[in-house]
């Protein structure tokens, strides 16, 4: 009997363990759509909400570290997602952005969408297509760079008044979030092409 009781208290133990990362988002293929991403992470995060799903988005700069670093430091592999705070004064053309001791981040496109809430807001927004390239091995500082396979693609809500009053003043930092991927994998583009695994439940509702 004693037994018995043992092996319910472990399997409790397990389902807990297992609530709490369906809960988490730990388990299934975080891999959203555009919109999912700044409609239910990028505008919340603007807005002061807490995050849709925990730890899904995290706050680390892709600059930081080499991308395959910055990602193994979190535990993920192929991609990852990461609010960065930018102050206003940054220039948001910029073409290179430098990782120290590793390379560098080029700017090869830049492109506009918009997405639209359950409640007809409409959210426009930008994404700035950046590669990372490494030096090529050899002596000398002249040495050229290539391509290390790694994409970021930086989203950033380009209208205001879509997440904060017209009476409030403008703030020093905004949050602009990241997707670091290998370039081979280029994610999800449509609902229909979603990642495998199921997402913790309401994960990708809208809050208005």
């Amino acid at each position: 009997m004693e037994e018995e009781e043992a092996n319910l208290s472990a399997g409790d133990g397990e389902e807990e363990e297992e609530a709490a990362e369906r809960s988490s988002g730990v388990g299934f293929d975080f891999d959203p759509t555009e919109d999912e991403l700044v409609l239910h992470f990028l505008r919340p995060q603007l807005r002061g909400f807490p995050p849709r799903v925990a730890g899904a988005v995290l706050e680390a700069d892709p600059c930081g570290a080499a991308p395959w670093e910055l990602l193994a430091r979190y535990g993920l592999r192929e991609r990852g997602h990461f609010f960065v705070a930018r102050g206003r004064g940054r220039a948001r053309t910029a073409v290179r952005r430098a990782v120290a001791g590793a390379g560098a981040w080029m700017r090869s496109a830049t492109r506009l969408g918009q997405s639209v809430t359950d409640l007809g807001v409409v959210v426009r927004w930008s994404r700035a297509k950046f590669c990372f390239y490494v030096p090529q091995p050899g002596p000398g500082q002249g040495r050229q760079l290539r391509s290390a396979g790694w994409v970021l693609e930086e989203y950033q809500i380009t209208d205001p008044r879509c997440y904060r009053r017209a009476d409030e003043e403008e703030e020093d930092l905004y949050w602009v979030l990241c997707r670091v991927r290998r370039s081979g994998d280029h994610g999800r583009r449509t609902e229909a092409g979603a990642g495998a695994g199921t997402p913790p439940p309401g994960w990708n509702r809208v809050l208005e």
